[in-house]
């Protein structure tokens, strides 16, 4: 269940030290943002930097930085290390990863853009998607930041109770943690829990031929919406949403966006449409 891999800048160490400031005031912007989530409850779950000292898994070279949640898991960034005796390519294309450990076990791996963002590049979340009144993770890493229109690209993973890896989507655009909205009907019915709102910007062409620019939004496929159910909602990228999204921009002191908000109208449409008999 993977989405699309851009391009992006590797490493951690410039952002550092400007970013510590951020990332204090990171989880009571994240809970003030969950409380526009259009389903729930979300509940942010707060995570710190690692003890200075502590081991990261063996698989990471120096770079690595590690951040303990409160509650079970502790997630790495970091290079890969080289293999010893390999060659001058093999070195080069090391790659990052994201790497997840519940205690001394690790439960995941995947690859990873590291975000200059540091502490502000990731957010931890619990949430019930798949309606059975119990929990999943969801680990949202930012990767890079576009040129341009300034979009943010960032890797959501969702962990089961076990720690099983039930989704992972990749190049998810302006992501933010209110992005949920209520899950597919199912016989006629809303069912409990909430859906993980996925985003990208789209060229789409008009009727009359012209291209323009859209914010395209679906539900994850997961649990019961499993199902591929194709775009949930879609906004056209004009002169209002442009100003509306780069007065959000300013505002916001990081990677995060929030696109249930700027899709709210296209999502409260959408909803009362797909429950009509």
């Amino acid at each position: 269940m993977t989405g699309r891999m851009g391009a992006g800048a590797r490493g951690f160490s410039c952002a550092r030290a400007g970013l510590r400031a951020v990332a204090a005031a990171h989880l009571a912007l994240a809970a003030t943002s969950l409380a526009a989530a259009p389903c729930g409850p979300v509940e942010p779950i707060a995570v710190s930097q690692v003890l200075t000292g502590t081991p990261a898994p063996a698989q990471c070279d120096e770079r690595a930085m590690g951040w303990i949640t409160n509650d079970e898991y502790t997630i790495w960034r970091c290079g890969l290390r080289v293999p010893e005796g390999a060659s001058g390519d093999e070195a080069e294309s090391a790659d990052d990863a994201l790497i997840v450990m519940r205690g001394d076990v690790q439960v995941h791996q995947q690859p990873d853009f590291p975000s200059l963002w540091g502490d502000a590049g990731l957010v931890v979340l619990r949430v019930d998607l798949t309606g059975d009144d119990v929990g999943e993770t969801v680990i949202a890493a930012h990767n890079t930041s576009g040129q341009g229109m300034g979009i943010e690209h960032w890797t959501l993973t969702v962990l089961g109770p076990d720690g099983s890896v039930l989704a992972r989507e990749e190049e998810i655009a302006d992501w933010g943690p209110a992005a949920f909205v209520p899950r597919a009907p199912q016989d006629g019915k809303r069912p409990a829990g909430c859906a993980l709102l996925l985003t990208e910007w789209r060229d789409v062409e008009e009727a009359d031929g012209t291209p323009t620019k859209h914010l395209v939004g679906w539900r994850a496929a997961l649990g019961s919406d499993a199902a591929p159910q194709g775009d949930f909602v879609t906004r056209r990228y004009d002169r209002k949403f442009e100003r509306e999204r780069i007065r959000d921009i300013e505002r916001t002191n990081g990677p995060e966006r929030d696109p249930a908000r700027w899709l709210k109208r296209q999502i409260a449409a959408a909803l009362a449409s797909e429950m009509k008999p």
